[in-house]
């Protein structure tokens, strides 16, 4: 019995200490980790904003007539000098350089006459006029190259601003061109030695 006795006891031994070191004891506490410093974050990069441009297609504009603004350009004439005044039977003539196609109008008839001779010098028509010595006239000349744009039509979506549409040429050409087709000049009628002036 005793042996029975002794066996119970160092089992009963055995499951406190069993008993104490599964359930009694604590955990020894752990340490917290140290806290970890964080950056601040840093802003956010705004992204430059990008609009997206739609390409535009430009209309489809009927192509531009040839030559159109050197053919109806203003004649390049300048006023005459008084002293390129020649005479013949004591009546003062001056010649005149023009283009072919420029015609002229006389803006004071009655004290000046001019003719194309049919003489043609360095390419161009030799306009002669004559009139009233020791007097100035003016003399209109107009490029005929500038008559067609008399006929053109705007507002077709044909042609960009500033043109009209040339139905004969099916082209363009600048509506202000009829304006500067034209130029008048003075004509300074000089002197014949031994004439009477009236």
């Amino acid at each position: 019995m005793k042996k029975y006795t002794f066996i119970l006891l160092a089992m009963a031994v055995f499951m406190a200490v069993f008993a104490s070191a599964c359930g009694g004891a604590q955990a020894a506490p752990t340490a917290a980790p140290a806290p970890t410093q964080v950056p601040p974050a840093a802003p956010p990069v705004e992204q430059p904003t990008q609009q997206v441009v739609q390409p535009t297609t430009a209309p489809a504009f009927a192509p531009t007539c040839a030559n159109t603004t050197a053919s109806c350009a203003a004649p390049q004439v300048v006023d005459t000098v008084a002293n390129e005044t020649y005479c013949v039977e004591k009546v003062p003539y001056i010649n005149i350089l023009i283009d072919e196609g420029v015609t002229w109008e006389v803006l004071s008839p009655d004290k000046l006459t001019c003719n194309d001779t049919g003489t043609i010098v360095d390419a161009k028509h030799v306009l002669t006029c004559h009139g009233t010595e020791l007097w100035t006239s003016e003399l209109k000349l107009t490029n005929n190259a500038c008559a067609a744009s008399t006929t053109l039509v705007t507002g077709t979506g044909q042609c960009p601003d500033g043109y009209g549409y040339d139905a004969t040429q099916v082209c363009c050409a600048p509506v202000n061109a009829s304006v500067g087709g034209s130029t008048t000049i003075k004509v300074n009628m000089g002197g014949c030695p031994d004439s009477v002036t009236p």
